[in-house]
């Protein structure tokens, strides 16, 4: 009864906004009740070819045509003016007459009521320019205090008029975690399991969010082991303690080290640097200069050099790529601000080979599939989507999508070179007609560059007031040392995915601004911040989060990080063709430099997005690999075996230990190791064992 109440009271608004004096529009009134039935849904009438010779646009993208369908289409036989009431497109979906998809109106609804009310009126269009302009959910954040419990959500669409509706009843809901909360069609949120979750609300084109909390306990916990460091802290912190969520303790110094190392560098601290290290007293001190050392090395211009190759998707050969690859380089040692990045590869021309950052336009030749880069790559904006029908999940429209490939339709690449020319244009599928370059989201340019568009795009994209620009860097940083974006997958920052913190993610695109893009700001702020130098191991309930950063979550190396650690501990290069002796993996221009050592760990191709920390390893054959196969066993026969191979058995187990896992060996593993070399036959084979040993271990390969 609760729900029924609902929907009377929201379409029941609707009828009495749509008095004989204020006719039912279509766009606004009518359509939302046959998205809500489900009639242009992919599956019924807004299938590529429609259902029984009946055509409607995917969720009622393009409501003119939909109204051409529906009152003029087949001599408008569908609606019967003088008798509202026996209309096709009443009786049909109402199951008075045989209808393949069912019913889908109950007569007595009163979304049945307004639309023959409509169809009574003379099935007007109602005025042109009316349209939904934003919808807002209420409660936008809620936290119910146990499973099965319920919540009911609100949803009030603002139009083109300035007036505002209930839209509760009409609105389209769907739980993006089911297992946490499930959603009935009133908008009625019941609570399932804990944890954090966001319900989708969709109408009328316009989309929104609602997170929707459970605490991970029913007792209140105590953050007294959790001092704050920096703003991030506070976030996380304020966090946990409202879903009740313990974090574990600090990491200790062994586990910071790697940890640190790893992420900053993509290296590993030599036994050296972890011997000295662990030989100091704990401080915050003695981290905050390793972080700093680490952020002023060769070894962090190499890495993110390469995690910049990757998001860029360098996949290219010879004297282009190299021109390319040597530009990011420059950008990273010279500490370049992001934005002036973006703008550069936005905005450039030229000679392939010599100018690096136009090869970024070679990524595509169809403007629009160059729109769909750069959203990604710069926005986080998965609008592909659009192309064909307004996205089911996004506020983007045809004539958006269109718009901003608008920029990239005067730009050649022929030649060898990138030029811009002063003819090119994006059409419009429907019309037919050229459009004028707009932004995603924001009004359009009120004057748009002669000479080349580009310039207005670069201009609009990197401005502070830019909200998805920054937001998206920064989120793609946290996720690469935190383990898991604030908002997951990275390139999909639409306003129904929402954050899982979004006032620390809109704190770190503000800090990012305020000091201009720095990126090395950006990863000291993070990697100095308690959570991020929280312990791996899970304490309570806290071995249930996966979202809240409570503690530090495991990370797989990446391909090249891997292969490299391996030669760091072995002291066996790796030979790559070409290249000169010592090259390591994370400087390789591209994944065109053969190695099939890499291509089966899964090393970033470079030919879509590899966001994830894991690249596209794993399965079998590289299980087989690194058993069987010469990345581990072609490096047991030189190197550090052979330097250590007149140590004593405790200090070639030790110093094992400080190259691959940067902390000593436990008592019991010691022993065992000792007990084992001393017993073997083969010294010489019993210390590869140790060394094969430790390099096939989950801990090596992990992050941790």
């Amino acid at each position: 009864m609760k729900g029924a109440a609902v929907i009377s009271f929201a379409v029941m608004s609707l009828v009495a906004a749509t008095s004989a004096e204020e006719l039912p529009p279509f766009r606004t009134s009518i359509l939302p009740v046959l998205t809500k039935a489900g009639c242009n849904a992919g599956a019924c009438h807004g299938a590529a070819t429609g259902q029984g010779g009946f055509k409607l646009s995917l969720l009622g993208y393009d409501p003119e045509e939909d109204y051409e369908r529906i009152t003029r289409e087949l001599g408008g036989r569908r609606i019967a003016v003088a008798h509202s009431e026996e209309s096709l497109f009443l009786r049909k979906p109402s199951g008075q007459i045989e209808h393949e998809g069912g019913r889908k109106l109950r007569r007595d609804s009163d979304g049945y009521e307004l639309v023959r009310r409509w169809i009574a009126a003379g099935a007007p269009y109602g005025p042109r320019e009316l349209q939904v302009t934003a919808i807002s959910v209420e409660p936008a954040d809620s936290l119910i205090g146990s499973a099965n419990d319920t919540k009911q959500l609100r949803v009030t669409a603002s139009l083109s008029d300035g007036s505002r509706q209930d839209v509760t009843s009409l609105a389209l809901y769907t739980s993006n975690e089911d297992a946490i909360a499930e959603v009935s069609k009133t908008g009625e949120v019941a609570t399932v399991g804990r944890g954090l979750t966001s319900i989708m609300v969709r109408y009328s084109g316009q989309v929104a969010a609602a997170r929707v909390a459970v605490p991970l306990s029913d007792a209140n916990v105590a953050m007294d082991d959790f001092p704050v460091a920096n703003f991030i802290d506070e976030h996380i912190r304020a966090e946990l303690l409202r879903l009740r969520v313990p974090a574990s303790p600090l990491s200790d110094d062994a586990e910071f080290l790697r940890r640190v190392h790893l992420d900053v560098t993509g290296r590993l601290p030599t036994a050296e640097v972890a011997t000295a290290f662990l030989s100091e007293l704990p401080s915050a001190e003695k981290r905050r200069r390793v972080i700093d050392g680490l952020l002023r090395s060769d070894a962090f211009v190499d890495f993110w050099t390469m995690k910049l190759a990757d998001l860029l998707l360098l996949n290219g050969q010879g004297d282009p790529a190299a021109a390319y690859h040597a530009w990011l380089r420059e950008q990273v040692a010279t500490n370049a601000p992001f934005d002036h990045i973006a703008r550069t590869l936005l905005t450039s021309t030229g000679d392939l080979a010599r100018v690096g950052p136009a090869n970024f336009m070679t990524l595509a030749h169809d403007p629009r599939d160059m729109s769909e880069h750069a959203g990604r790559i710069f926005l986080g904006a998965q609008i592909a989507c659009a192309r064909c029908h307004t996205h089911p999940s996004d506020r983007w429209t045809q004539e958006d999508y269109h718009r901003f490939a608008a920029y990239f339709a005067r730009i050649t690449r022929e030649g060898g070179a990138v030029q811009v020319s002063t003819r090119g244009e994006v059409d419009h599928p429907k019309s037919g007609k050229p459009l004028s370059p707009k932004p995603l989201g924001a009004p359009a340019r009120q004057q748009i560059s002669d000479v080349d568009r580009r310039v207005e795009l670069a201009g609009w994209l990197t401005a502070p007031d830019n909200p998805l620009f920054t937001r998206t860097i920064v989120n793609r940083i946290w996720k690469h040392l935190l383990g898991r974006g604030l908002v997951e997958p990275v390139d999909d920052l639409r306003p129904t995915n929402p954050p899982t913190h979004p006032a620390l993610l809109d704190a770190l695109a503000a800090d990012m601004i305020a000091h201009r893009f720095d990126l090395r700001h950006v990863i000291r702020t993070i990697v100095s911040s308690r959570t991020y130098q929280l312990t791996s191991r899970t304490r309570g309930v806290n071995r249930l989060d996966a979202r809240l950063y409570s503690h530090a979550y495991l990370k797989e190396l990446p391909a090249p990080v891997f292969a490299d650690a391996v030669v760091q501990v072995t002291g066996v290069a790796d030979v790559f063709e070409g290249l000169p002796a010592g090259t390591r993996a994370v400087q390789l221009i591209s994944p065109a430099t053969p190695s099939p050592a890499l291509d089966v760990l899964g090393r970033c191709l470079r030919k879509r997005p590899c966001d994830g920390s894991g690249g596209a390893g794993g399965g079998l054959a590289e299980a087989l690999h690194l058993i069987n196969g010469s990345t581990i066993n072609g490096k047991l026969r030189d190197g550090v075996v052979v330097e250590l191979r007149d140590r004593s058995n405790r200090d070639v187990v030790e110093e094992f230990y400080r190259r691959a896992l940067t902390r000593p060996p436990e008592p019991a593993e010691l022993a065992a190791w000792e007990s084992s070399l001393e017993r073997g036959s083969d010294r010489a084979e019993a210390i590869q064992d140790l060394l094969w040993t430790l390099l096939n271990a989950r801990e090596f390969a992990l992050n941790h």
